[in-house]
């Protein structure tokens, strides 16, 4: 029986009868959680509504899931459907589909696990942290598996080259429905690499550890990336990152935080430093990287006016495509659906043909770049560099030529023109050059001095503004801030943990480049090292370096700072600047109450207490956790599990700790033992299966 109502427009504009049963209607299966809620609100559109929605992530589906309820609400089902149907499916989903494609996997075979794996890289976008870490282990059991069979086939020996190269090329060609590069591949397709790269390659694609840190990063990509196709990283949403990565940041620092406070520094005699105070005096610390920027960038303007030569500065932003989001609001219907960083990328492109062509024309520069965003996440550089006034037009001519070229025809006005590559001479009588560049540097660090300004890009307070750029910086790797010529920096650093007025090294040349370094003198320090122009090979003090055989996490040789010494004199002039070696080990208690207010792994505060117990009845709880799955609970089993393996159970299961709780993990259904993730052991195995 049904109840007739009058007639009324639908969401398309078209006449239809709303009919409403007398006795309900079950609620649909497999709803999403946004599509319960929304159910709940308006079910007569369910079906029409679940093309627009199902589409999406969650998080996004929630973010417009609760837009089409608020307007649902205020504006009625008219508006809210009309939403949909024009800023979703015309607008919104045409350009998530360009953002996805860009992250897209390919199919694997119909097997159990790997199955399982495109399933969960289909989703990653909404995956936490136990879910990546879970993946990771199915992907390189996924990958260890194909690798042993590899290994059957080919049964390499120790002499056999050839061999161990097609294994590589094996295991790599299984990376590549993932879209990420493997270990080592410019040296395979450069023919340089050796068996030890080998080796350490293929430690790396069988390791959990590795594919863990590679999915997340490739998880925060994607999920910011999104977020900027939706409209989420704009100025009338949130400026320069989403709200989303600026609080994982916030809460990443807060934990890097707690880290440095339960932790200390020792050296190999048992002495112990203040790890939060190391962590201060050095680069880490935004105010000393900034103070240490405006050090260098005043140290070159010094420079520039003994050498007579004058400052320009330069502005170069991407084309049209790049943009996501219009400047003042909006869109980009242009957009290619290119990343912060796919646009980063392309302005090194840039920047390495202007190089390229200042270096025929014999014209040299030195300076400084700064890399900001715009408010939709889109870098653009800003470069104050300095060269001989004669060489002031042709620089100009071939970095504006460089700048404009790509899409050229869309630069019609003068407007445009400018967007794309701006120059300013530097006024000596409006301010000094380091006063041009000086508001940028603070902007991109800590917004030091800026109180009450306003952010050009957002119209917001610009000092807040600051940490919305450095998370930016941090979630798409993009490198601030670059010097241009001049004596590197690594060097300077070195040389100022040797102090002291007294000579210090046995060569005059090489104590007065570190007393210029001591004293914070940058102009000095470059001009000692052979000027702004020196090139790397000419340089009077350079970095020495200690080479440690299989040193890495991975059996790869690693080479650490040592010290420093003289190209000009050779070995016989090195100076060990690192006599000291540090390791950060937990903070020691003062008292037996405060051992009780800090986590388990500190170190005793009594070298009677080894710390065993809290360990017992860590090992107790799985051992019963164990016992009560019907598993023995043996000691073996235990420590496997603690030391972060999986345990296989049943064919194409197994058990893994998550907050000190058995949980259920997917595993290969040809997996028929323990597979423990510890780097140096996955080393081993991969030695061992190869025969070495």
């Amino acid at each position: 029986m049904l109840v007739n109502t009058p007639y009324v427009l639908n969401a398309n504009g078209a006449l239809e009868s709303i009919l409403m049963p007398v006795f309900p209607t079950r609620k649909p299966a497999n709803m999403s959680i946004t599509e319960h809620e929304l159910y709940e609100v308006n079910s007569d559109d369910h079906e029409w509504r679940k093309k627009y929605l199902d589409e999406m992530p969650g998080f996004l589906s929630g973010y417009f899931g609760r837009r089409y309820e608020t307007l649902f609400n205020t504006k009625g089902r008219r508006v809210a459907n009309t939403f949909l149907r024009t800023a979703v499916g015309d607008n919104v989903l045409p350009r998530l589909k360009k953002v996805s494609d860009k992250y897209k996997i390919t199919a694997f075979a119909a097997d159990h696990l790997q199955l399982a794996i495109f399933d969960d890289f289909e989703k990653l976008p909404t995956l936490d942290r136990q879910q990546i870490r879970n993946l990771a282990h199915n992907v390189a059991m996924y990958i260890e598996t194909a690798f042993n069979g590899f290994i059957d086939r080919v049964k390499p020996s120790p002499d056999s080259d050839d061999a161990l190269f097609k294994i590589y090329a094996a295991v790599a060609d299984l990376l590549t429905p993932f879209n990420i590069t493997p270990p080592y591949w410019s040296l395979y397709t450069n023919e340089k690499m050796h068996d030890r790269h080998i080796l350490s390659a293929i430690a790396r694609m069988t390791s959990p550890t590795w594919w863990t840190s590679q999915i997340k990063r490739r998880r925060d990509l994607q999920r910011e990336h999104l977020s900027i196709a939706v409209g989420q990283v704009q100025k009338a949403a949130s400026a320069y990152v989403s709200r989303t990565t600026l609080g994982e940041w916030k809460e990443q620092k807060k934990r890097n935080w707690e880290f440095f406070k339960k932790h200390e520094l020792e050296n190999q005699d048992g002495d112990r430093a203040s790890l939060e105070t190391m962590v201060l005096a050095s680069n880490a610390n935004p105010a000393v990287r900034r103070v240490e920027l405006m050090v260098r960038m005043r140290g070159f303007e010094d420079l520039a006016d003994e050498l007579g030569c004058v400052g320009e500065f330069y502005t170069i932003t991407a084309p049209s495509k790049y943009h996501a989001v219009r400047s003042s609001g909006g869109f980009n219907q242009k957009w290619n659906g290119s990343s912060p960083r796919d646009t980063q990328k392309y302005l090194c492109n840039v920047w390495a043909r202007i190089r390229a062509a200042l270096s025929r024309e014999d014209l040299r520069v030195f300076g400084f770049r700064v890399v900001e965003p715009h408010h939709d996440g889109t870098p653009h550089w800003h470069m104050l560099l300095f060269m001989p006034p004669e060489h002031v037009d042709a620089v100009r001519d071939i970095m504006c030529y460089h700048a404009r070229i790509d899409d050229s025809e869309e630069l019609q006005s003068d407007r445009a023109l400018k967007a794309r590559f701006h120059v300013e001479p530097i006024d000596k009588e409006k301010g000094s050059a380091t006063g041009y560049i000086a508001k940028y540097i603070s902007k991109n660090i800590d917004g030091f001095a800026l109180d009450g300004e306003t952010d050009n890009e957002t119209g917001q307070d610009l000092k807040g503004m600051s940490k919305s750029i450095t998370a930016w910086s941090s979630r798409w790797k993009i490198r601030q801030f670059q010097q241009i010529g001049g004596a590197p920096v690594t060097v300077w650093r070195e040389l100022r943990r040797v102090r002291g007025d007294e000579q210090i090294f046995n060569d005059a040349d090489m104590d007065n480049v570190r007393f210029a370094a001591d004293i914070g003198d940058w102009y000095a320090y470059t001009e000692l090292q052979g000027g702004a122009f020196v090139a790397r090979k000419n340089l009077t003090v350079r970095l020495s370096y200690e080479t440690i055989e299989e040193g890495g996490a991975y059996a790869e040789e690693i080479k650490k700072v040592q010290g420093v010494f003289s190209p000009y004199l050779g070995v016989s002039s090195e100076i060990t600047t690192r006599t000291v070696k540090w390791k950060i080990v937990p903070k020691s208690a003062a008292s037996a109450d405060d051992a009780l207010n800090m986590d388990r792994n500190a170190v005793p505060w009594s070298s009677v207490n080894n710390c065993t117990e809290p360990q017992r009845r860590v090992s107790r709880n799985i051992e019963l956790q164990l016992k009560s799955r019907g598993e023995t609970g043996d000691p073996e089993q235990v420590s496997i599990l603690i030391r972060g393996g999986i345990l296989r159970t049943d064919p194409g299961k197994g058990l893994r700790i998550a907050n000190n709780q058995l949980v259920d993990v997917t595993m290969g259904l040809d997996v028929d033992r323990v597979y423990v993730p510890d780097n140096f052991g996955n080393v081993e195995r991969v030695f061992l299966r190869l025969g070495i």
